[in-house]
């Protein structure tokens, strides 16, 4: 699987918020006169990834664009600040999707642990976990064991910890 970078990210916002499966900026521009999300989205790619002559050609033909990207003119998307906040917004949604699959391996590493501890104060096996759940021994045996976070997914994490901890 190929890593989201901060240009899918962003035109598949556009797509999303504009109800259109289109690359055409001028599409998107019309759009984004009634729909400050999508101007939001639509700035920030033109900012970032659009040469300069496209970028003014919308901001002179769509007065409502270029205020957006005059505000973000020069600005590094590590350095977006507080007064640019919509901005701010969609940039770590980006990285909080692109982060997605990390954050959830660490909170079923945590789980996993739980389940241990758990199983050693009340004496719970493995296979009374996977059989009462009615889970895959072998994906049961490697997450618990050996900490295979990839082996079981977040729910059936949780559905053993709860198990566990009735």
């Amino acid at each position: 699987m190929r890593e989201l970078t901060f240009k899918g990210y962003l035109q598949q916002q556009l797509c999303e918020l504009s109800g259109l499966n289109s690359k055409s900026l001028y599409k998107f521009a019309k759009l984004s006169e009634n729909n400050a999300r999508l101007r939001d989205v639509l700035c920030l790619y033109l900012n970032y990834f659009v040469d300069e002559k496209p970028k003014n050609q919308l901001c002179r033909r769509f007065p409502y664009l270029s205020n957006g990207c005059r505000l973000l003119q020069g600005v590094s998307l590590e350095h977006i600040d507080d007064s640019l906040s919509e901005y701010r917004t969609i940039y770590e949604n980006y990285l909080n999707k692109k982060n997605s699959k990390e954050n959830e391996d660490k909170l079923k590493a945590l789980m996993q642990k739980r389940i241990i501890e758990v199983q050693a104060e009340k004496g719970i096996t493995n296979y009374r976990i996977y059989t009462a759940l009615n889970l895959n021994p072998g994906n049961v045996n490697a997450f618990l064991k050996n900490g295979d976070t990839g082996k079981v997914g977040l729910d059936t994490a949780r559905r053993m910890l709860v198990y566990v901890n009735q």
